[in-house]
């Protein structure tokens, strides 16, 4: 083995450009030559010099394609509502008089005065308070009576209103509600404050449209309880056998304090989800099995919540602390996280990374992970362009800044190309094939970067079949995919050589690809009458096999790349475009082909067009489609949110929080900042 300086065949078509646009900033000609070690079949470069001529630094709007949609809101911003009243033939009530209420009789009081007197409802009759209602007076509402309080109308605390049977209350402006029953019905549309301990008896309705508050503990439901807006329990609640908690879609409730008891329910009938929070308090008897039912998100703070999760009480469309969005608006606060917004979504190219070239060879970019601020990028030859040579390369680069990436470091291989990467516990896993078959390579890293003086430290092994797609490591076990005859799905010992500790295979199918997320892993498998899937726990326990006849493709050599959120796999087809999969049940949900896509009736994407990879991010998802560039999809409805494309054919792409890297074949890896 020898040290030397050198550089590297084939970056000599990487010159300084003349004429180029303001917006791309190259790098300074840079003459000084990188440190570099050989021992024949590995050449390992690093240092600045001429490596940093790889990296161009462009940070220039990518020209991004959009198209109209027609989208749903994540939420509703819900309003206080304008009153308007209806005085014809209404008298007005002053003072402190005492006024009578006799049958279809109305009486008002005017806005900007105090009214202190009293009302006796002798039949159905009607208040209108357009000033504010103060007194101590008691107040029935009966049968057939109703009380409208005006937006700028008020009753105060100290009033004695009661609602019996049959009476109204239509709250458009402040209420007061201090007497400990309600027999009747209460439309609020502003601002309802409950403010001793509450009984809503089996008579009564109450609907909160805006902003209702329980101040007072040992308040009573058994009755029905509608929120469409914000509801707060500022020391919980008790619903009996007969009472339910109505919650409509995207209202939020809350509970600062107290306890909260659940004979009745706690119910979502909607499509989508209502939150609740809970904070500070605590949860008593839930007799009710369920005691949640339907799309409610519950999120805790400073509160136990073990209690929920046995013995059924909450049904399984409930979720625990998934921070649902509620938009602000005139009646509710904004809670949980902004959904993504299409109209906003823009990308900025930060730089293009020229491919390494080996013996005159360009390489083309394969596979990239990101590790503690590190992008580690893995290479091999393109066989429709070099033929059977088999060179390959895993290049470091420190994105830790996203406007000036850099190259850190390249390990170029005469004789073994990659196909993917990986990094866990400080090590890189690095898997392709050479002309004898499949291959593993493996080195340990210091400071996130290669041992710069030993190249010892990397690692070959060989593995089943002619090439390994991709593989990770999870709990002390390598989990690979190889493709053609002999491969599949393997979990390899590396205490072992990374011999074959289990072998999950199909007959006739051919292995694609594998992936995870925090609970459950997916292999691909394709033949001719379709796709499969193996979904199980991220342990291999619990196993469950799809097939997808649907799914057939007509090109079977794609790299069929698969990436997972918490809920769905997503799998890129070739000629069948992606599809998106539930991974509890393996439900196929969507799907969606780009050659298949038209607007005004004529097709936007070309017909010859393949999904060679997809990634995803927050609500997106970016399909790799060749020279097609990226398209981008809403993940949730798999509508065209638009596309860009780039120079060369977009082959792979990988998503680590904000930034997007792209593959384009020889014409080189591109790093964008998703805005």
């Amino acid at each position: 083995m020898t040290k030397k300086l050198s550089v590297v065949i084939g970056f000599s078509l990487l010159v300084a450009a003349t004429g180029c646009s303001s917006e791309d900033n190259l790098l300074p000609e840079n003459n000084e030559t990188s440190n570099s070690i050989t021992n024949g079949d590995i050449t390992l470069r690093y240092g600045g010099g001429d490596l940093a001529k790889s990296i161009e630094l462009k940070n220039s709007a990518v020209d991004f394609i959009r198209f109209d949609q027609n989208g749903q809101k994540n939420s509703v911003s819900l309003k206080t509502v304008t009153y308007t009243p209806n005085l014809s033939g209404a008298i007005a009530a002053v003072g402190n008089n005492w006024y009578n209420i006799n049958n279809g009789e109305t009486y008002y009081i005017p806005e900007g005065t105090t009214f202190t007197g009293g009302f006796n409802f002798n039949s159905a009759g009607k208040i209108i308070v357009l000033g504010e209602l103060g007194g101590s007076n008691w107040i029935n509402v009966p049968n057939g009576g109703k009380v409208e309080v005006g937006n700028n109308g008020k009753i105060s605390s100290s009033v004695n209103f009661h609602l019996n049977s049959g009476g109204m209350l239509n709250n458009y402006g402040f209420v007061t509600y201090t007497t400990g029953s309600v027999d009747g019905i209460i439309n609020n549309y502003n601002n309802l404050n409950f403010n001793n301990s509450e009984s809503l008896n089996g008579s009564s309705t109450v609907n909160n449209y805006c902003r209702m508050v329980f101040n007072a503990q040992n308040n009573y439901l058994n009755a029905n309880l509608n929120n469409e807006g914000y509801l707060t329990f500022e020391k919980g609640f008790h619903i009996n056998g007969s009472g339910i908690l109505n919650l409509k879609p995207q209202s939020f409730t809350e509970v600062t304090g107290g306890s909260v008891s659940v004979d009745g329910k706690v119910s979502n009938a909607g499509n989508s989800f209502a939150r609740m929070d809970f904070s500070n308090m605590s949860f008593g008897n839930l007799n009710a099995s369920p005691a949640f039912t339907g799309l409610i998100d519950m999120n805790f703070v400073n509160t136990s919540y073990s209690v929920l999760q046995n013995n059924n009480k909450i049904n399984n469309q409930v979720t625990l602390n998934s921070n649902t969005y509620i938009a602000a608006g005139e009646c509710t606060p904004q809670k949980g996280i902004a959904p993504c917004s299409d109209s906003q979504l823009q990308f900025t190219v930060v730089a293009n990374v020229v491919s390494p070239s080996i013996n005159n060879t360009t390489l083309s970019a394969t596979g990239v992970t990101v590790n503690n601020g590190f992008a580690y990028v893995s290479y091999h030859t393109n066989d429709a362009l070099s033929g059977s040579n088999t060179q390959g390369a895993i290049r470091i680069l420190n994105v830790t800044d996203y406007s000036a990436p850099s190259l850190v470091s390249e390990a170029l291989f005469n004789n073994i190309e990659f196909n993917n990467v990986d990094v866990a516990n400080n090590k890189l896993y690095a898997v392709g094939g050479d002309k004898n078959g499949s291959k593993l390579v493996t080195a340990p890293l210091y400071n996130n970067v290669f041992n710069t003086q030993d190249l010892s430290s990397f690692v070959n092994y060989k593995l089943p079949s002619s090439t390994a797609k991709n593989s990770y490591f999870y709990n002390n076990y390598l989990y690979a995919s190889t493709g053609t005859t002999g491969g599949g799905f393997f979990k390899l010992d590396p205490n072992n050589g990374y011999s074959v500790a289990e072998q999950f295979n199909f007959a006739g199918e051919r292995a694609k690809y594998v992936a995870h997320n925090n609970t459950y892993q997916v292999f691909l498998a394709t033949q001719a009458n379709g796709a499969s899937l193996r979904i199980a726990n991220n342990d291999g326990s619990n196993v469950k096999v799809y097939n997808y006849a649907a799914l057939a493709q007509s090109v079977t050599d794609g790299k069929n790349v698969i990436v997972l959120d918490d809920e769905y796999v997503y799998v890129a087809l070739s000629d069948k475009g992606v599809a998106k999969i539930r991974l509890n049940d393996g439900q196929l949900m969507s799907t969606f082909v780009p050659r298949n896509f038209k607007v005004n009736n004529q097709n936007v994407f070309s017909q010859t067009g393949l999904t060679n990879a997809v990634a995803v991010s927050n609500c997106y998802l970016y399909l790799a489609n060749g020279t097609d560039g990226v398209i981008v999809l809403n993940k949730t409805n798999f509508k065209v949110v638009g596309y860009y494309k780039l120079n060369g054919s977009a082959n792979y792409i990988y998503i680590n929080n904000n930034l997007a890297f792209v593959a384009t074949g020889q014409s080189g890896l591109n790093i964008l900042k998703i805005n």
